[in-house]
């Protein structure tokens, strides 16, 4: 699948939980990458890591947090959207479409996410 609307239109509803997860598409493609992008995780030091996948209307997701916690499908949006739980859409809009080049490429949809200070009152 190369169509980055579709793509785009795959993860969205994903995230939005309006689509399943695949978890079909999780064990065949993403289960093959957890040791590599937790090692990238410890590399880049980067608070977690988010890495998504669309095929064919499929989506499968995996959050790996800082102490090397892997999420899988539902249980990595629920950790998504408790990460982000002020700034879920926001952050969504700005991955969706990084992540759709990733994955039109042939490439998994990966990113690395860091924590910033709470803003001062």
């Amino acid at each position: 699948m190369t169509n980055k609307k579709k793509i785009v239109a795959d993860l969205q509803s994903a995230l939005s939980g309006q689509s399943p997860l695949s978890i079909d598409l999780y064990v065949e493609v993403l289960a093959d990458f957890e040791d590599e992008l937790k090692a990238s995780l410890d590399k880049d030091a980067d608070d977690a890591l988010l890495c998504m996948l669309a095929d064919d209307g499929d989506v499968a997701m995996m959050v790996i947090d800082w102490d090397g916690s892997i999420y899988r499908n539902e249980n990595a949006l629920k950790k998504l959207q408790a990460m982000w739980r002020h700034s879920f859409d926001t952050n969504v809009q700005t991955l969706v479409p990084i992540l759709s080049d990733h994955i039109r490429q042939k490439n998994l949809g990966v990113a690395g996410i860091k924590w910033l200070p709470a803003p001062s009152d």
